[in-house]
């Protein structure tokens, strides 16, 4: 698909320019520089030409671990994109760099425009002169990204280098059989290492420090003819820290949304640190949320007992994880790639429990079973009857009991019909959603 790239210097506005495009909030905004660190991409269209818009970490040249990261990443994003929108700001006027990034793009061959940004005022507009020093025959256009303003011009000329395709299905875009992979756990535990490792590429930045993923990023991944999308997310800290710094809590929020819309969440703990309560918060969040998560215990190369440390985090699973009811666990190493491909045997075998329909007979009898194995005791005067249950939704499956009195089933019954049922249909390791019904009123369970 064709590949638009957003470039630029740090803070001229790209992200806006980005989530402009897309028409939704993707990147991260603020007015500190550097926040996007990590390449973003997305897939959107205009005036019916598809196309995928790429945005990246801004080009500098400050001599730290990050910045060298981000550079790298600018690099990497030149060599894949067809077309790039170079933005700049009117305010700050021309700057070296962008004409540095201009050489660079005209030695590469790539095809671009200049995107001159907050020109939101005739009096800004008398600015543009300057930036025509960047060469003849070049494109530029002034916009306002923050408030729409020639963003519709801009797209109109990129769309025209884009040829018309055909109407088969793009191999890169998304479709109903893609399983959405999240990466979750606290900062620094090996997240963007293990995607990388899957991918065979320093496709996100990593560094030994801690907070350096702070968008959730999401990567299309094809292995055995099959087709996922990862993202990788914020490391997840106690809200009281993370709150303290805006963008730490945008990355937080962003990671809440990521599991939202994902099917399967990876957990990822450190073999050497063990499971700790903050491990426990993350993937307590995720299984709330209704996804089924996939333990994944990483940097086992470091491990001087294998044996051992696989019967202690066991251990730990058992006493600290066990509402996750029976996890799929897997021992890993980023560096030596050992076992890393199972994720998504794993992620395969979940998602088809997670998407699985019951017939109502099957469903009712369970029902059945349940109680005539323990009878719901009853409250007062009121007797409780069963009268049906049925499957009402997947993605978590999701049960609906009809009963005459509702709040007299316990949560600790709800809890164990939730129990019966995934003993009989193999739900192990993924949650289940029990909703209480009578006519009027409506008692709701989650397990």
């Amino acid at each position: 698909m064709f590949a638009i790239g957003i470039i630029g210097r740090p803070n001229v506005g790209k992200s806006t320019l980005f989530n402009r495009i897309a028409g939704k909030r993707v990147s991260i905004v603020h007015d500190r520089p550097g926040v996007t660190r990590d390449r973003i991409e997305v897939y959107t269209d205009w005036l019916d030409k598809k196309f995928k818009i790429i945005d990246t970490a801004g080009y500098d040249l400050k001599d730290d671990l990050i910045k060298k990261e981000m550079i790298d990443q600018f690099k990497l994003a030149v060599q894949q994109a067809d077309f790039f929108i170079l933005v700049t700001d009117v305010a700050e006027g021309l700057h070296a760099l962008d004409q540095m990034v201009v050489e660079i793009l005209r030695k590469e061959g790539k095809k671009f425009c200049v995107a001159v940004n907050k020109v939101d005022s005739h009096q800004r507009e008398d600015l543009l002169g300057e930036f025509y020093a960047l060469g003849r025959n070049l494109e530029l256009i002034p916009i306002s990204a923050a408030h729409g303003k020639g963003v519709d011009d801009l797209l109109d000329h990129v769309i025209s280098f884009i040829e018309d395709e055909k109407d088969d299905e793009d191999e890169d875009e998304r479709d109903d059989s893609e399983i959405k992979i999240t990466v979750i756990g606290r900062p620094n535990v090996g997240k963007s290492s293990l995607i990388n490792a899957l991918l065979d590429e320093e496709r996100v930045i990593v560094t030994n420090i801690p907070g350096t993923t702070r968008d959730s990023v999401d990567i299309v991944f094809n292995y055995k003819k099959k087709k996922y999308i990862l993202t990788d997310t914020a490391g997840i800290r106690k809200k009281s820290v993370m709150f303290k710094d805006l963008i730490e809590r945008f990355g937080y929020y962003r990671s809440i949304d990521a599991i939202d819309k994902s099917d399967i969440a990876i957990a990822v703990i450190d073999a050497i640190d063990g499971i700790n309560e903050r491990d426990v918060k993350v993937i307590g969040e995720a299984w709330e949320r209704g996804r089924p998560v996939i333990i994944v215990v990483t940097k086992w190369d470091l491990v001087d007992d294998p044996k051992q440390a696989t019967k202690t985090i066991m251990n730990e699973i058992d006493a600290k994880l066990q509402f996750l009811n029976k996890p799929h666990v897997i021992f890993t190493s980023s560096i030596t790639k050992k076992n890393i491909y199972q994720i998504f045997e794993h992620a395969n075998s979940l998602y088809a429990l997670y998407s699985k329909r019951i017939q109502t007979s099957k469903v009712n009898e369970a029902l059945e079973e349940a109680v005539a194995r323990h009878q719901a005791p009853a409250i007062g005067t009121k007797r409780l009857k069963f009268f049906y249950m049925t499957q009402v939704a997947s993605r978590p499956p999701y049960f609906v009991v009809f009963v005459n009195f509702p709040r007299a089933v316990h949560f600790s019954y709800q809890r164990f019909i939730v129990n019966v049922l995934r003993d009989k249909f193999g739900f192990y390791g993924i949650p289940i959603r029990l909703s209480i019904r009578a006519k009027t009123n409506r008692n709701n369970y989650d397990g």
